[in-house]
């Protein structure tokens, strides 16, 4: 089949650019307790572990979520 690289690169996924401000806004936006609870970005055991281990009050970023659900699973939370 002639030309189907071509046809393939149509379709490749370009990753998003992290130098672009609304691409760090977003990764360093924060959410509460509550909105974690609420999302369907995480299943539902792992809104469980949130739902135990974050504090109320202060907020979070995605990544301190995911941080905070990677050293419950590996024994390391308080």
């Amino acid at each position: 089949m002639k030309g189907i690289g071509g046809a393939l690169a149509m379709f490749t996924k370009k990753e998003p650019d992290l130098k672009k401000p609304e691409v760090q806004q977003k990764n360093n936006q924060k959410y509460s307790k509550a909105q974690f609870a609420e999302s369907q970005q995480f299943s539902r055991m792992e809104k469980d572990i949130l739902a135990a281990v974050l504090l109320e009050q202060p907020t979070y970023t995605l990544q301190e979520a995911q941080q905070h659900i990677q050293q419950f699973m590996n024994g390391e939370a308080q």
